[in-house]
């Protein structure tokens, strides 16, 4: 009887909170737009270097725009970019929104490394860089 109230409970304040934010509500994450500049052909191991990515969206209803690094081994890193689409029924204002960040990446071992950069459009999905890695 319990669980049975509970469910009753939990349904009703469900479709409430649908009603109070209306029928055209959306909101979701996903992935976005990412330029990197570009990379050298060699890097210099243990030094530092800063690489310049923006990532943008397509219009106003998007927020939040971040870029992640996500690094799966010594040699290899992946970048993407992830913003919230936000929407209650209105038109999207017609204006990019723009992230522009500095990831500093310093090479620890003497091997070449890839650099993978994620893009939901176009027709290269995943832009592989190879960087050379030298001791000075």
């Amino acid at each position: 009887m319990k669980a049975k109230t509970l469910l009753v409970s939990a349904i009703g304040l469900s479709t409430l909170l649908g009603c109070i934010e209306g029928d055209n509500y959306v909101r979701f994450n996903d992935y976005v737009t990412m330029e990197a500049g570009l990379l050298p052909d060699t890097m210099i191991l243990n030094e530092p270097y800063s690489l310049q990515i923006r990532a943008s969206a397509p219009n106003g209803c998007w927020s939040n725009v971040r870029v992640y690094l996500n690094i799966k081994s010594d040699t290899a890193y992946y970048f993407s970019a992830v913003g919230t689409y936000e929407n209650h029924g209105e038109a999207c204002s017609q204006q990019l929104v723009i992230h522009d960040t500095i990831i500093t990446i310093t090479p620890k071992v003497e091997k070449t490394h890839l650099m993978y950069f994620y893009n939901p459009t176009g027709d290269h999905q995943i832009r592989t860089d190879t960087v050379y890695i030298k001791a000075e």
